[in-house]
């Protein structure tokens, strides 16, 4: 993969099935890695934010896509999701017409996320918190700090 990012974004469109794994810095593309431990070939496709609340403004408005996306039968299956999205019925009839599919929202979030901690953004306890960070703006959006950095 030349553009991680985009290739990826275009292979979940074309229904194929991913994880990301945020604590092992890991990237699944139909059980095969494409991020492993950090480790990758080729380009991500994403460039390190110039500051963090360049970072957090990208993440809202990533997850606010995510949160009005359109569910399919194969997003509702996944086990475990970082974030939460709206169910069909709470879904808006904007949403229904205008928004993206809930697997590409969710891939183009969690993967935009994962580049980012390679890419090496870090945690500020003063302008994050302790132990996680919400939006003000949504209050459903929390970045946990353990996903961004290494426990030593």
């Amino acid at each position: 993969m030349k553009n991680i990012y985009q290739e990826s974004i275009q292979a979940v469109e074309n229904g194929t099935k991913f994880k990301v794994d945020f604590k092992t810095r890991s990237f699944k593309l139909n059980g095969q890695y494409i991020i492993q431990n950090s480790q990758y070939e080729g380009n991500l496709g994403v460039e390190l934010c110039a500051s963090l609340d360049e970072f957090l403004s990208n993440v809202e408005h990533l997850y606010t896509r995510y949160k009005h996306s359109i569910p399919s039968t194969m997003s509702e299956c996944k086990n475990r999701k970082y974030f939460k999205a709206l169910s069909d019925k709470d879904l808006e009839d904007e949403d229904m017409l205008f928004g993206v599919g809930r697997d590409i929202a969710q891939v183009e979030l969690e993967l935009y996320i994962l580049c980012q901690i390679i890419l090496g953004i870090g945690w500020d306890a003063n302008k994050m918190g302790k132990w996680f960070w919400q939006s003000n703006k949504d209050r459903d959006l929390v970045i946990l700090k353990n996903w961004v950095t290494v426990e030593k």
